[in-house]
């Protein structure tokens, strides 16, 4: 009988912790910045970086995930009506300088979708090739 009550008690500690846990994430999720480079040399993997972008959000749970291109910010991910719309636009070339509006963004975590031309420092870059 006495084991069964440790385990019971081990079994209750177990699942206040689980719940506690979620609690504090679901309060305080992880801020992320998800740039994308919008340039016309990457249209064609348009569709490749959407695909991409639809398992990050599958996979960010206790993530707040925020968009930006190299043109402009456009806010959480959640609250874009369509992934579309992140690739309206196609022109130009991007370079590190089109990242300075995002340098005092107090995400700990930044993601730049590029062909990989440019690697700043501080980004972890995925690459499509063109």
């Amino acid at each position: 009988m006495k084991a069964l009550k440790v385990f019971a008690l081990f079994i209750i500690l177990h699942l206040a912790g689980w719940v506690g846990a979620h609690v504090y994430l679901t309060q305080h999720p992880t801020q992320v910045l998800l740039v994308v480079d919008t340039s016309y040399a990457l249209k064609p993997q348009f569709v490749a970086m959407e695909a991409w972008i639809n398992r990050l959000q599958s996979d960010s749970r206790y993530q707040q995930v925020m968009v930006g291109t190299d043109k402009a910010m456009l806010g959480a991910l959640d609250s874009i009506p369509s992934k579309a719309n992140i690739f309206r636009t196609a022109f130009g070339r991007m370079t590190a300088d089109n990242l300075q509006r995002y340098e005092n963004t107090p995400a700990s975590r930044k993601i730049l979708l590029s062909d990989g031309s440019i690697r700043p420092a501080g980004w972890e870059v995925v690459t499509f090739p063109q």
